[in-house]
This record gives C-alpha cells, structure tokens and sequence, in this order.
C-alpha cells in the first residue's frame, strides 16, 4: 500500500465514525490544511508520517474559525493534512475508533520519523563528503572550514572549530562539561575568555588519516545548553571527520606530488645565457591543473662561430614518458646544434632518433639560428606552431607555418633565412600560451599577436610578458607553457639615445636611468650632468602627470638625446592633451621655471596630437651657457 492510498483510506474509514448518538450518519465536512495551519496541527513537524490528529478547542477556534464543530479529526502524512470535521451532533462513537487508530498509526508514524532521520544523517554524510573528497586541489583552510560548518549545522551546536594540534585518539561527547569528571581543569572545563559563549554540552572528534593513522587535528563543537549532542550527532561528525581526513590527506600528498614535479621540471631547464645585442627572455610555467611532469621544453644554445641558437619543442602527453623522451630529444638537439650543422640537419638526425626511441611519441621542435654578423635568422620547423617575427613598429608576421612533420615521423625538413636585424624581435611558444578546453587554437593566437605590440611598448619585459601570460590564460592553464623572446637591440649611434614607456609614474625611473648611462659619456661636467638629468627628468613629469589626465588610460612618453655639433640636446614628447593652466593657481608653473633655469636653451611645441619640449645645453667651449655655471 503507497502512502497516498493509505491517507486516502484511512479519510474514507473516519468518515462512517461521524453519526449522532442514534447512530445516524451525520454530514461529514473537510478543510485542505495550508502549510503554516499543517505546522500548528503537528506541533512544528509537517513531515509526520501517516497518523490521525484529534485537535484541541483552542486550535480548531483558529482552524476553522466561526463554525460551529462539533467533532474534528486531523489526517497528516508526510506534508500534507486534511482537517474532517462535523457541526451536526455527534455521539463519542468516533472517538474510540480515532484513538484506535491513533494506537495504529502512532508506531508507524514514530518509525517513519526515524527513518526519516537517519535518511537525513546519510545523506548529509554522502553530500558533505562528496564536496570534501571531489579535489585533490584544495585550500586547505577552506576545506577544513566547510567541514566544520556542515558538522555545526548538522549537530545544533553554537560554534565550531578545528585545530591541528589536537592529539587525542578518540571521541569525547559529555552532556555538561562543567559537571564532567572526565574534564581537566583547562577552558573550556574551567571557564571560557570573556566574550566567549559558555559551554557545557561538547564534542570532541578527532580527524585520523586513513593511510597512516597519525592524528591530523581534532573538531571540537559547544553549545551553552547541557545534553544538545546526541549518539547520532556523535556518528555524524565522526563520518565527516573520516570524509575530511580523506581530503586532507589527498590535498596534503597532491601538494607534495605536485611540488616535486615543479622542482623537477624547473632542474631540467637550461641556465639562459647572455646573447650580445639582445635581452632574451624565457618562460616555463607547468601545467596550473594536475600534477605530471609535461614535455616542453626551451633552449638557448651558444655557439661556437658567436652564433646562437633558439630551440622549442613539445612532448606530447605528460608524466615519467613524456618527460623522458623530452630530455633525450633536447640533449640530442643540443648535441648536433654545438656540430653547427645548419638546421635542416640538426632536425633531420634527431628525427631519426627519435623514431628509434622505446616510447616513440608525437614531438615537435622549432629551431633557429641567429648570425650576428649577417643579421639572419635560419630556421627549420619539426610540426610545431609557427614562429614570430616583429618588426617595428609591432608589425607581426608568423614564421615556419607547415614546413614539416613531428620528429620521429619526418624525414625532411626545409629550412628558410629571414633578414635579423637589430630592431626586429623573435617570439617561440608552445600550444599552451594559446590554446585551451575553452579556447580554439586559431583564437588564442590572434590574441597572442593582439598582445604583443603592448609587450614591446613596455619598460620591462619580464613584466610585460607576465602580465600578457596572465591575460591570455585568464589566471589558469591546462598545459605546460614555454616561451622565448629575442628582443633585438636597435643599434642606435652612440650620440643618440631614445626610448619610450607608458606615462605612469613607476616608469619614470626607467626613463631617467636610460638618459642618466647615455649621457654620462657626453663630456659635460658633473654639475652640467645633473641638470640634464633634472631638467629632463622633470618634463617627464609633468608629461606624465598633465598630458593624459583626461584620458581612460595611460598614453606614452617618448625621449630622446642626441649629441650635435658641440649641443646636446633633449626632446620629450608625449601625444595627450594639455589643459590650459589655472592662472589662479600660483603653485603651477614652477616645474617650467625649474627647467628653464637649467637648460641653457627651453622651447616648447603644442600640437593637436601632443606636446614636445625640446632642452639644449652647449659642450665646454661652446658658444652658450658657460660649464663652470
């Protein structure tokens, strides 16, 4: 019998004990009861199982308020009510059948509540320790902080908490602590800190790893009342205390699985060397999900003719395999690079090693060789993304797209030469930088190339580059990532000197310390020195400070020194827009005095795109401001 034909039985049966002290049937009426109405009639518990309440005169005033009832009888089952009633007289034949059926249903109803209850134990141990155990990557203090609140929530306790440094080895429940032999003569047995609310009913249940059985910390819960934690809260908190053990044992070797591969992946990197004419700049991030070793790689090899050569590749796959053949395909690469074998060569016989590896895998490489002395860039490329290759200003152009199969599986790989001056930048990446369970491949590279004018427009290219990582993976990535910037240096004369970064304040030190080494080598006094370096340094300022104000981000400012026919002259520009001073503000305008006091010679040019300041000084025996002034 379902719970519905049961209620609907049990309503059809006590409508024949309704009849007048005659025995005559009497009109049997019903009321659908509201939840607020369900509430009052079961005392709180709408979930009650199947049984027959017989409500007060009080209650049914409120029930039904108005009628005359001469009999009522509620019927509950499991949220939901029916209130039969009848305002004709009514003999007591109905009350001994509704106390035999109270006397039936009432063993039924306690035994439903029960299992109800242990239903609702169950289900939060199995909700509260799937969310413990579903990451291996978890915070811990967050972690231990939701089993906690899931354990306060499930017993009524007033407050919770977890403390690692518990040592006990076993549960302690006591209905009042005050009162308990048991207890020792520290808080909380004898007294809280003020503020603190008193305890007297306490449970203690300890978190014990499953693999070692070391004690990991112990829960602890009060609460101001006495006997508040039943045997079944006591089960309940030692299930989630087993579930919270799992996770934090899982967190606790996943972290030190995850921190040995790191170690190992950054060993195995090389150490960069210095490349004359450029600032060569390279990254290694692991993989942000997971703890296997991957199989990128980067290298930068010096060679012998003053040469050198750039290597990326990629590994297919993760773990001890991956990493394996990753190591034995970059010593390879290094091996034929120091031959100087052109890099058509140096792919094709790595190639053929890699084929008669144990665990062949799917490897692609990029190499390339830059020759100073020809300014070239020779290159081959095994399957791997392309190349790119950046003129100034930002033009971008990819490289080595589609020239060759993976290692191991091609048998030729052409090579190509592209002009290498100062000035041009080169950039080598692996899938990870680009791609993503989110992102296609095709996408990510188009914000690669977005972004890499802004990283060239920087004054620090570590930063620039780790600010673009960040940006393109939004924080988190799902592969290893590495990569490799050759900045070209421009080979500007000696006598000239330029450079440029955003109009922030923070890069003004950049500035300045550029001016500051240029200048130096000029011949000028020490004290004629200085106020080059002030002068300038403070129409860097105000170029920074006035020229973007109204802008919603910052613009550039550009510098440059050349040394002339006994002058040396400063420009500063920038490309905003300047508001016309205040006339009413007698503390303007003294940065403008600053430098014309300093320079022998101060002109100022405002366009509609910006404004340039250009400061001369004269060379000792020049015509001019005197050095000794």
């Amino acid at each position: 019998m379902t719970a519905q034909s049961g209620f609907d039985d049990l309503i059809d049966a006590l409508r024949g004990v309704f009849v007048s002290s005659e025995g005559d049937p009497v009109e049997v009426k019903t009321h659908q009861l509201d939840d607020a109405q369900l509430r009052r009639l079961t005392d709180g518990d709408p979930d009650h199982g199947l049984a027959v309440v017989v409500p007060g005169d009080a209650l049914l005033d409120e029930l039904l308020p108005g009628l005359p009832v001469s009999a009522a009888v509620g019927v509950v089952s499991r949220g939901r009510g029916v209130l039969m009633f009848a305002t004709d007289p009514v003999g007591d034949r109905h009350r001994a059948l509704v106390e035999g059926a109270r006397l039936v249903t009432g063993p039924v109803a306690g035994l439903v509540r029960e299992l109800q209850a242990e239903a609702s134990v169950l289900d939060v141990l199995h909700s509260v320790g799937r969310d413990l155990t579903a990451q291996l990557d978890l915070d811990l203090g967050r972690m231990v902080q939701d089993a906690t609140d899931a354990v306060r929530k499930a017993t009524g306790a007033e407050f919770g908490a977890f403390a690692p440094t518990f040592d006990g080895v076993g549960t302690f429940r006591s209905a009042d602590l005050t009162q308990d032999a048991r207890s020792g003569r520290n808080p909380p047995s004898s007294g809280m800190p003020e503020g603190h609310l008193p305890v007297c009913s306490y449970l203690a249940v300890p978190v014990i790893s499953p693999a070692t059985e070391a004690v990991l910390g112990g829960f602890f819960f009060g609460h101001s009342q006495p006997d508040r934690f039943t045997a079944r809260h006591e089960f309940l908190a030692e299930g989630i205390a087993r579930y919270a053990a799992i996770a934090l044992d899982n967190a606790r070797l996943y972290e030190r699985e995850r921190t040995l591969v790191t170690e190992l992946s950054r060993s195995m990197l090389p150490v960069v060397p210095d490349v004359a004419g450029a600032h060569v700049v390279t990254r290694y991030l692991p993989a942000a999900m997971g703890s296997k070793i991957g199989g990128d790689w980067f290298d930068v090899i010096p060679l012998a003719s003053g040469a050198t050569a750039f290597v990326i590749g990629d590994v297919v796959g993760h773990g001890v395999t991956a990493a394996t053949i990753m190591g034995q395909v970059r010593t390879a690469i290094r091996s034929y690079a120091l031959l100087e074998l052109p890099p058509s060569e140096v792919l094709r016989n790595v190639s053929q090693l890699t084929a008669g590896l144990a665990e062949a895998s799917f490897v692609t490489c990029f190499y390339a060789v830059h020759d100073p002395g020809r300014r070239t860039l020779t290159y081959a490329n095994a399957g791997h993304l392309p190349a790119v290759l950046i003129k100034r200003p930002g033009e971008t152009h990819q490289i080595g797209e589609a020239l060759a199969q993976p290692l191991g599986v091609g048998a030729e790989f052409p090579e190509r030469t592209t002009p290498f001056p100062p000035g041009v930048d080169l950039v080598l990446y692996t899938d990870g930088l680009v791609e993503s369970r989110t992102r296609d491949l095709t996408l990510g590279i188009e914000w690669l190339l977005d972004g890499i004018p802004r990283v060239l427009d920087a004054a620090d290219l570590e930063t620039a580059w780790d600010e673009l990582i960040a940006e393109l993976t939004l924080g988190r990535h799902d592969d290893d990532i590495a990569l490799i910037h050759v900045h070209r240096h421009l080979d500007a004369p000696a006598a000239e000197f330029h450079q440029r970064a955003a109009a922030t304040v923070d890069q003004l030190a950049g500035l300045r310390s550029g001016l500051t080494r240029w200048s130096a080598g000029l011949g000028l006094s020490a004290e004629r020195h200085d106020d080059l370096v002030l002068a300038s340094y403070e129409a860097m300022s105000n170029s920074v400070e006035h020229a973007y104000r109204d802008h919603p981000r910052p613009g550039v400012v550009e510098v440059h020194g050349e040394h002339h026919r006994g002058e040396v002259t400063v420009t500063v520009t920038d490309y905003g827009t300047w508001k016309a001073p205040d006339a009413t503000n007698t503390l303007r305008g003294r940065g403008h005095l600053l430098i014309g006091a300093l320079a022998d010679h101060v002109s100022t040019i405002q366009r509609d795109n910006g404004t340039t300041v250009t400061l001369t000084w004269s060379l000792p025996g020049t015509p001019g401001k005197p050095a000794a002034e």
